[in-house]
């Protein structure tokens, strides 16, 4: 992820670079600038962003089954077993490691025929939200998308 940074007095390369933990040559690359670049207050410049993982490692306990483990996390074994590349079905067994969603992460793995808005309004969020927090968004059948609710 990216975001627009407004230089202020006092800025360098090398101070935004330390403030968003990056490097110099990286603002290069993504700014399309060269070592003479000198920056000015109040001009802006694309800094990258560290952006929080939004799934945990779940690791299988001896015993654990599907339901179980979507019962205790709060979601559906559906979307447990989407999120991992499984059926219901499947065998899971002890030291597995599955994906789950961090608290507050929605996630839904789009259907044939479904739109941007309907995704939307079952993430509980709207277009433009999703359209920012997906780096690419095909809309084709299989298409994990995600949105994290900041409030």
């Amino acid at each position: 992820m990216y975001k627009i940074y407004k230089i202020q007095n006092g800025d360098t390369l090398e101070s935004i670079a330390s403030k968003y933990n990056t490097t110099i040559d990286t603002l290069y690359e993504i700014n399309g600038i060269d070592q003479s670049y000198n920056p000015q207050p109040n001009n802006y410049i694309i800094v990258p962003v560290a952006q929080e993982p939004l799934f945990d490692d779940y690791v299988v306990k001896k015993g654990d089954t599907l339901y179980d483990i979507s019962k205790r996390l709060g979601i559906s074994v559906e979307d447990l077993v989407g999120l991992n590349g499984l059926t219901p079905y499947d065998y899971i067994y002890a030291d597995q490691v599955l994906l789950v969603p961090k608290d507050k992460v929605t996630f839904h793995i789009t259907k044939e025929g479904e739109t941007l808005s309907s995704v939307a309004e079952m993430l509980n969020t709207n277009s433009g939200a999703l359209l920012l927090e997906n780096e690419n968004i095909y809309l084709l059948q299989g298409q994990l998308l995600v949105h994290k609710d900041n409030k």
